[in-house]
């Protein structure tokens, strides 16, 4: 093919971004609904997302396998120096690899950043809260719901009250109405008086409702996608506060900067 005009290079001038936080988050293959979530509580112009996903599977002896490693699912998102916080999206998942294993997976993955998952930061959160009473709603099978209550035990909280959905699929899961969620949450704080109320899994559709849980409970409402947010959000040291989500996050910036 013959060429009868030079081909121009332009002067392609470039700007700082003006974005001040970059994530980069692994998702469970079948969660619908926990991408979205942690998305919708990052402040645009601020805060840059970058998710991927891990195909993940749950075996019937309580684990959790992966059909590539965590390094490998990590080297799809952005090369190094391209964003600040890795983090993991699933809360089950996290007990069932143990945190401090799933730490050293995300290290081993992409060294020299910092980390989160939904249960490290539940007990961040919780922590910031002042919250040592917890009421706890799972949408898990109970073989699954029954890790809870011993993790955050361990971490130095009493679970007063705890109740589940008792869902196999996080298909089901992201289905779960806003009346079942407001309706099972009101019966765990009527009876025993928590100071926050913990709705897990990412995969449950709680994120757009949380604020007005909170004002119906009188009591601060954590859930995971809406901890990893503010987690993520403390470890890279963003100070805005942000509304619309809950006590957790329109207080951030109050508290100290931490890393994990």
């Amino acid at each position: 093919m013959n060429q009868s005009h030079q081909t121009l290079i332009f002067d392609g001038r470039t700007e700082p971004s003006r974005v001040v936080v970059r994530i980069g988050l692994i998702l469970i293959s079948s969660d619908e609904v926990g991408g979205d979530a942690f998305s919708s509580i990052m402040p645009k112009g601020d805060v840059l997302v970058f998710s991927t996903r891990s195909d993940a599977s749950f075996p019937s002896d309580g684990s959790i396998t992966f059909a590539t490693s965590l390094a490998e699912v990590a080297n799809t998102l952005p090369p190094p120096g391209r964003f600040d916080v890795l983090a993991f999206s699933c809360t089950s998942g996290s007990l069932k690899l143990g945190v401090e294993s799933l730490l050293s997976q995300l290290r081993w993955a992409r060294p020299g950043l910092k980390y989160t998952s939904p249960a490290i930061a539940a007990i961040a959160a919780l922590n910031e809260l002042r919250a040592k009473r917890i009421a706890l709603l799972t949408p898990y099978e109970m073989e699954c719901h029954q890790l809870f209550p011993a993790f955050f035990t361990e971490h130095g909280f009493e679970i007063v009250a705890d109740g589940t959905f008792a869902k196999h699929t996080d298909a089901e899961i992201g289905e779960i109405s806003q009346d079942a969620i407001f309706s099972a949450a009101n019966k765990l704080v009527a009876v025993s008086s928590p100071d926050a109320l913990f709705v897990s899994c990412t995969a449950t559709p709680i994120v757009p409702h949380i604020a007005r849980l909170e004002k119906e409970l009188g009591i601060p409402v954590v859930s995971s996608s809406q901890a990893m947010a503010w987690h993520a959000l403390r470890l890279a040291d963003y100070q805005k506060p942000i509304h619309g989500f809950g006590q957790l996050l329109a207080q951030l910036g109050e508290g100290q900067s931490f890393s994990t």
